[in-house]
C-alpha cells in the first residue's frame, strides 16, 4: 500500500503532463488503451524472458534485450509502441532509471574499493577524464556538435557497465589481476559515470550561462545530494533500530526510493536520479547487514524493470537513425574505442607492475552497457521534449551512444576470448581455499594451507575481533557475511577455487556450500559437520530443504564443534602438529595432507598410506585422557547412602554453581530419562550417567562417593559406590565418548576405585586419578 502511494505520488509529482495524456487516452476509446496495455505487457514479458536466456547462454543481457526491442517494435513486428504511451513513457523511464541507480547505490562496495589495487583508482579518475576528454573532442571537432551537447554525449560513454563484464568475464577465465581490475571498474564506474553524466544533463537542460547556470546547477547538486543523504541515512535508522517489521523492509526500502525521488524532483526538477543514486550508497553504508536481504529483492526488481526499459528503449530505434549516421559518427565510435580507451589504461597504468600484455589487452576489452543506454534514452527524450526544434540533436545523442555499446559488445566481447589466449591471460585452474571462520582451528587449517601446501587461504568471518586477531598474526582475512557470494568478486578473494565452511551451525555449513557450489561447483566446497549427538538422529538427504543437506563434501565428522576445539587450543588442552607423511601417526585425528604437492582435506586411509616420508599431514592431538582436566574438588562429594536421582541431583547442583547457564531441571530431566531406559552401570560398583548440555563450552565431571551403595541393575549385581557424572558439549562426541572410556579403563582397576573410595578429602581423591593417568 506504502509502494504503491509512492509510486502515485510519484506521476503526480514528476509529469501532470503524463496523467492528461492518460486521461485523453482513456477518452480515445478501449483501442488506445489495450495498445497500451499489449506494449508494456509484452515489454515486461518478453524482457523478463530475456534476461533469464542471456544468463543461460552466458552473454550480455543486453544484447538479446536490443534485439527482442527492435524485432518487437515498429521496425519489425510492430507489436510494441512506446511511442503509443505519450508522455507516460517519460514517466517509466524516469521511474526505471531511478531505481535502477538505487539499485546500483546499494551494491557500490566501499570495502571492495579500498581493497582495489591502484590501478582501478587511476582508471575511476584519470582514466574517466581521460575518456571523457577525447571523446567530448571528437564530438565537438569531427562531429560537429555543440560544445554543451559533446559534453554530455561524451559523458555517457565513460562507463562500463557491470551487467555486460560479468558475464564476460565469466567466460574468459583471464588472470587474477585483470579479473579484478575489469570488474571493479565496471561495479565502481556506474555510480561515477551517472554522477558526471547528470551533472552534464543539468547544464544542458537548463539552457543557462554564465552565473544563473552556475547557481541552478549548485541548487540540483545540493538539492539532489542533500536530499539522497538525508533520505538515506534515516532509512538506514529505521531499518537498523527494526521500527518496520523484517516482512515490510522491502517494500517500505521501495517506498523510501521512490519518495526520495518524489523530493528531489520537488526541489528542482530532474535532481530526483542523483537523489536515489546517493540514498542507496548512504542506506547500504549505514545499515550493512540489514541490506543484505533488501539488495536481493532490489537486485529481482532491477531485472524486471531493465528488461522492460530495454525492450521499451530499443523498440524506438530506428534503422534510419543509424543510416544516417555517416562516416563522421563511426570515425568518432572508432576513436572512442581504438583512441581514448587505450590512451585512459596507458596513462593510468604508468608506473605499475602491469605488462604490456596486460596493457594492450585493458585496452581492447571496454564494453558499454545498460546504464549508458538507459542515461541516453532518458536524455534523448528528455532533450527532444524541451524543444521540438532539438529532436535532431536528441537523436544523435541516442544514435551515437547505442552505436558505441553495439560496437564495443560485438567486437570486443566476441573477440576478447581469443585475445585473452593470444597473449596468454587465460589463468590457471584456480586453487586457493575461502575458509570460513577465523578462530584458531581455522587459522591453523589456513597456516598449513599456506605453508606447506603453498596455496592461497583466505578467512572469511563477521566477527570482526576475530578478523582482527587473525590479521595481526599474518593471515588473509576479511569481516564479511559469506551467505553472499558477491564477495568472490572482492580482489582479495581472486585465485579462491573452494570453500571449507568452519562454523558451528551445520545448516548454516550445508548452505555456505549449497550458495558457493554456484560459484566454485559442488566438488569443491567442504564443510565440518560434528559426529550427531548420542541417540538424536541426524538429517537425512531428502528432508526438509534437500538442497542445502546434500551440497558439498562432509569434513571432519569426528572431532568437536569449531569454537569448543578452538577453545581447547587456546587453552592448551589440544594441538595442531605438522608431521612427515610417514609412518603414519598412532595417535590423533589427520585433518588435511600435502600429498605429491597436492592439499587433501580430511584425507581417506588410503591416501595417507600412500604417503612418503617427503609429504606432509596436520594432525590434532587433544588431551581427552586427562581426566582431572573436567574434574575439580568442589565436584567431588560423599554421602552415607542414596539413590541415583538424589545422587545425581546433588552432583548437578555442584555443577550449576560452577556454570550457572546450566538448565537445571532440563539437564536432570534427561539424565534421569537416560538412566531409566538404559542404566549406565560399568560394573564393579561404579555408574556413569552422563549427557550433552548446550550451554557448556568444555566437560565437567563429577563424582560421588557412597559408603553404602544403591542398585541401578548392574550385570554383575553389586550395588553402586561411585557415581560419576558427566556432561559436555553438544557436538563434542569425540570428547565425551573418550572421557567415558577413561573413566572405565581406570575403574577395571581394583586398587584404583579401593584407593578412591578410601581417600580422606577431595583433593585425595583428585591425586589419586593423576597419578593413575592413562594415555590413549
Amino acid at each position: 500500500m506504502l509502494a504503491s502511494s509512492s509510486l502515485l505520488m510519484s506521476l503526480l509529482a514528476l509529469a501532470p503532463e503524463a496523467a492528461t495524456s492518460v486521461v485523453a487516452a482513456a477518452d480515445a476509446g478501449p483501442s488506445h488503451r489495450h495498445h497500451m496495455v499489449i506494449t508494456v505487457g509484452l515489454a515486461m514479458g518478453f524482457g523478463a524472458m530475456l534476461m533469464v536466456l542471456a544468463n543461460r547462454l552466458r552473454m550480455p543481457a543486453i544484447v538479446l534485450l536490443l534485439l527482442g526491442g527492435v524485432v518487437l517494435g515498429p521496425e519489425v513486428l510492430g507489436w510494441v509502441d512506446p511511442n503509443g504511451l505519450g508522455d507516460g513513457l517519460l514517466v517509466i523511464v524516469s521511474l526505471a532509471v531511478g531505481l535502477i541507480l538505487y539499485e546500483g547505490g546499494l551494491t557500490l562496495d566501499v570495502g571492495g574499493y579500498r581493497s582495489a589495487p591502484g590501478m582501478i583508482k587511476r582508471l575511476l579518475t584519470l582514466g574517466v577524464m581521460t575518456t571523457w576528454g577525447v571523446t567530448a573532442a571528437a564530438l565537438w571537432l569531427i562531429g560537429e556538435q555543440p560544445l554543451r551537447y559533446a559534453v554530455v554525449t561524451a559523458s555517457l560513454v565513460i562507463v562500463t557497465g557491470p551487467t555486460v563484464i560479468a558475464p564476460l568475464l565469466k567466460r574468459l577465465q583471464i588472470t587474477p589481476r585483470l579479473h579484478a581490475i575489469l570488474h571493479w571498474e565496471g561495479v565502481l564506474i556506474d555510480p561515477i559515470g551517472v554522477f558526471v553524466a547528470l551533472l552534464c544533463f543539468e547544464y544542458v537542460v537548463s539552457g543557462e550561462t554564465g552565473w544563473t547556470a552556475a547557481t541552478n546547477l549548485a541548487t540540483r547538486m545540493v538539492g539532489g545530494i542533500g536530499i539522497g543523504v538525508i533520505g538515506g541515512g534515516v532509512l538506514s535508522v529505521i531499518i537498523r533500530r527494526h521500527w518496520v517489521p523484517t516482512e515490510f523492509r522491502n517494500i517500505f526500502s521501495l517506498a523510501s526510493a521512490l519518495l526520495v525521488f518524489v523530493l528531489a524532483e520537488l526541489v528542482h526538477q530532474e535532481a530526483g536520479l542523483l537523489a536515489v543514486t546517493i540514498a542507496g550508497f548512504v542506506f547500504a553504508l549505514g545499515a550493512r547487514r540489514e541490506v543484505r536481504h533488501i539488495r536481493e529483492f532490489k537486485a529481482d526488481l532491477t531485472d524486471l524493470l531493465i528488461g522492460t526499459l530495454f525492450i521499451l528503449l530499443a523498440a524506438r530505434l530506428q534503422l534510419t537513425q543509424f543510416q544516417t549516421f555517416g562516416y563522421r559518427g563511426l570515425l568518432i565510435v572508432g576513436i572512442v574505442m581504438f583512441v581514448a580507451r587505450p590512451l585512459s589504461v596507458f596513462l593510468c597504468s604508468l608506473g605499475t607492475e602491469l605488462t604490456t600484455r596486460e596493457k594492450l589487452f585493458l585496452s581492447w576489452v571496454a564494453p558499454r552497457g545498460i546504464v549508458a543506454a538507459s542515461m541516453a534514452s532518458l536524455f534523448s527524450i528528455s532533450i527532444e521534449a524541451l524543444s521540438a526544434d532539438l529532436a535532431v540533436q536528441a537523436r544523435f545523442v541516442e544514435t551515437f551512444v547505442y552505436s558505441v555499446i553495439i560496437a564495443t559488445i560485438v567486437i570486443q566481447g566476441f573477440s576478447a576470448g581469443p585475445l585473452a589466449r593470444l597473449l596468454h591471460l587465460r589463468r590457471t585452474e584456480p586453487g586457493g581455499w575461502l575458509i570460513v571462520g577465523a578462530h584458531p582451528l581455522a587459522r591453523g587449517v589456513a597456516d598449513f594451507i599456506k605453508r606447506v601446501a603453498g596455496e592461497h587461504a583466505v578467512l572469511i568471518d563477521t566477527n570482526p575481533r576475530a578478523v582482527r586477531a587473525a590479521q595481526e598474526e599474518g593471515y588473509t582475512a576479511v569481516c564479511a557475511d559469506a551467505r553472499d557470494a558477491g564477495i568472490a568478486e572482492r580482489f582479495v578473494l581472486h585465485g579462491i577455487g573452494r570453500l571449507l565452511a568452519l562454523t558451528d551451525n551445520e545448516d548454516l555449513n550445508a548452505r555456505l556450500c549449497a550458495t558457493w557450489s554456484e560459484v566454485y561447483g559442488d566438488a569443491n566446497v567442504y564443510r565440518c559437520e560434528s559426529g550427531a549427538t548420542i541417540g538424536a538422529p541426524g538429517p537425512a538427504a531428502g528432508d526438509g530443504e534437500s538442497d542445502a543437506e546434500v551440497a558439498g563434501t562432509v569434513v571432519w565428522a569426528a572431532i568437536p564443534k569449531p569454537s569448543l576445539l578452538s577453545a581447547e587450543l587456546t587453552r592448551g588442552d589440544a594441538f595442531l602438529r605438522e608431521l612427515p607423511g610417514a609412518p603414519r601417526p598412532r595417535r590423533g585425528t589427520i585433518l588435511a595432507a600435502s600429498i605429491g604437492g597436492k592439499f587433501i582435506v580430511d584425507p581417506s586411509r588410503e591416501a595417507v598410506d600412500a604417503a612418503n616420508e617427503s609429504d606432509h599431514l596436520l594432525v590434532l592431538r587433544r588431551k581427552v585422557d586427562d581426566l582431572t582436566r573436567s574434574m575439580h574438588p568442589s565436584l567431588i562429594v560423599d554421602l552415607e547412602s542414596g539413590d541415583l536421582p538424589t545422587v545425581v541431583r546433588l552432583l548437578l547442583e555442584r555443577m550449576v554453581s560452577i556454570v550457572p547457564s546450566i538448565p537445571r531441571e532440563k539437564t536432570l530431566g534427561d539424565l534421569l530419562e537416560r538412566e531409566a531406559a538404559v542404566p549406565n552401570a560399568l560394573g564393579e560398583g561404579v555408574a556413569v550417567p552422563h549427557s550433552y548440555v548446550t550451554a557448556l563450552d568444555r566437560r565437567l565431571v563429577g563424582l560421588a562417593r557412597l559408603r553404602e551403595g544403591f542398585d541401578h541393575g548392574a550385570a554383575d549385581g553389586k550395588p553402586i559406590r561411585l557415581v560419576f557424572l558427566l556432561l559436555s558439549p553438544d557436538g563434542d562426541p569425540e570428547g565425551h565418548l573418550a572421557t567415558l572410556a577413561e573413566i572405565a579403563r581406570r575403574m577395571i582397576d581394583e586398587d584404583v576405585r579401593d584407593r578412591i573410595l578410601n581417600a580422606t578429602t577431595p583433593e585425595d581423591v583428585m591425586r589419586v586419578i593423576r597419578r593413575t593417568r592413562v594415555s590413549s
